[in-house]
């Protein structure tokens, strides 16, 4: 048995999120007594995946079909289901980002495998296999017990952090059968809605909330974001009012 972690990657690029989801997945490896295998999805150079042997993955199985250029649900959960039974892997893990959401109860579902989705931290292993996730929209903690032989986790980002573990590396490619019927809705282009930094990648968050009186004196967090290279970020009440998206809301 060993562990398979999924490296989403961004335009060729991997994210801070992604490094932390291979450290979270290494430490799980080491607890497990086994390896980390990652997996790659679209086209990345080696140069990139080789970053991957930093925080412990000893292999990655890169995969580059035409039908996979573009994030597909169900192919690519199809896909990662398919490189976990290659890889002999009874964990699976993934960060639990707008596409990880997706995808997380996809890969349970074709793996019969138990699932985590939000964890915050390593699993306990005394007695069995439990993980503290979060709940009610972050407002709360919640342990999770998994009885299943496969297991699916899907880390929160920020959660456990980046930590470098060096492995020596090695790529191999693999080309799983892509099935017409995964492939039901196509993505053939991603328009990016803004250049500015994602709140689960960011280092420093601006955040404001209904002292601001409302949507029109917003200008002064956005100004200051940029100032600073950080994400803007909101109460609950300003989402709930429409004043900002609800993807910015953090408490």
């Amino acid at each position: 048995m060993s562990v398979l972690v999924y490296v989403e990657q961004v335009e060729g690029k991997f994210k801070k999120s992604v490094f932390e989801a291979v450290s979270y997945a290494k430490a799980i490896a080491d607890q497990q007594g086994t390896s980390l295998s990652a997996i790659s999805i679209g086209s990345v150079a080696d140069s990139e995946l080789y970053e991957l042997g930093k925080y412990g993955a000893s292999k990655v199985l890169k995969v580059e079909a035409d039908q996979l250029k573009n994030f597909v649900n169900q192919a690519y959960a199809s896909v990662i289901a398919e490189a976990a039974k290659k890889e002999g892997a009874n964990i699976v893990v993934l960060s639990n980002s707008f596409s990880g959401k997706g995808l997380a109860p996809r890969i349970a579902v074709k793996l019969k495998a138990g699932l985590v989705d939000g964890a915050v931290e390593l699993p306990t292993t005394d007695g069995g296999f439990s993980v503290k996730k979060t709940a009610f929209s972050g407002k709360a903690f919640a342990i999770a017990t998994l009885t299943s032989e496969n297991k699916v986790i899907a880390l929160n980002p920020n959660a456990f952090g980046v930590k470098e573990n060096a492995a020596s590396v090695a790529i191999e490619t693999f080309s799983p059968e892509v099935k017409s019927s995964d492939l039901s809705a196509i993505v053939k282009e991603i328009v990016r809605a803004t250049n500015k930094v994602s709140l689960p990648d960011a280092e420093v968050v601006v955040s404001g909330g209904r002292g601001l009186k409302g949507p029109e004196n917003w200008g002064m967090v956005e100004e200051l974001a940029d100032l600073l290279g950080a994400a803007t970020a909101c109460s609950k009440p300003v989402s709930d009012a429409d004043w900002r998206p609800h993807s910015e809301h953090v408490g």
